[in-house]
């Protein structure tokens, strides 16, 4: 067999591959308070809240590391606040800071499912003949064109990330967005894609600097 006759079988399997596994960001929904003409923060804290102390912190760091400097962001682990702290006693905290805004990150959820992919059998013919059909091609000519895939199960993962940014010293939200990661790699990677979009869209709502 040729590598031409087996070229677009090839082609169509690996682009197949590389598409099972990207990644693919989006935010689902935003909400804006219309009311809300403060404008750009200047001076924020952020928060990650997930369980794995580790990834809070590298992906506070890492949304820090993304806002320009004159907004004097922090990451909320420097702060050091107790999540059990009584509301009147982060609010004081925050106050004494001297920040007027915060951008919360949650996890909502990491959702996983398995699709069954049946078995199946393709003709991609010379396009020459593509008119003619199969059925006007000898057994010789035919097989290299003919394979066929056999059934496997790929699963899914789901990642449901709010995001939430909040006018101090009140405490009032002014803008959410709900995002979703289908098969991500790593949590660094939903990290480094929900920065990009993230930081788009407040920038397009004035809420954070042009980029």
């Amino acid at each position: 067999m040729t590598f031409r006759s087996c070229r677009a079988p090839l082609l169509t399997l690996a682009a197949a591959s590389l598409l099972a596994g990207c990644t693919a960001s989006t935010i689902k929904s935003t909400w804006r308070d219309e009311t809300d003409t403060a404008g750009t923060p200047r001076k924020i804290v952020v928060f990650v809240a997930v369980k794995d102390e580790n990834l809070r912190k590298m992906a506070e760091n890492r949304v820090v590391q993304s806002l320009p400097s004159y907004m004097t962001p922090t990451a909320g682990h420097q702060l050091d606040l107790d999540p059990q702290l009584e509301v009147d006693a982060v609010r004081e905290r925050l106050i004494k800071g001297g920040f007027d805004a915060a951008l919360v990150s949650r996890l909502v959820s990491v959702d996983k499912s398995q699709t069954v992919v049946p078995a199946q059998t393709q003709f991609m013919g010379n396009p020459f003949f593509w008119n003619l059909g199969p059925r006007y091609r000898s057994f010789y000519t035919y097989y290299p064109y003919a394979y066929t895939t056999p059934a496997h199960t790929v699963e899914n993962t789901r990642v449901v990330v709010e995001t939430l940014l909040y006018r101090l010293p009140k405490g009032r939200p002014v803008w959410t967005a709900v995002s979703e990661s289908l098969n991500p790699q790593s949590s660094l990677q939903v990290v480094e894609e929900l920065i990009k979009l993230i930081g788009k869209k407040l920038q397009d709502e004035g809420l954070l600097p042009p980029g």
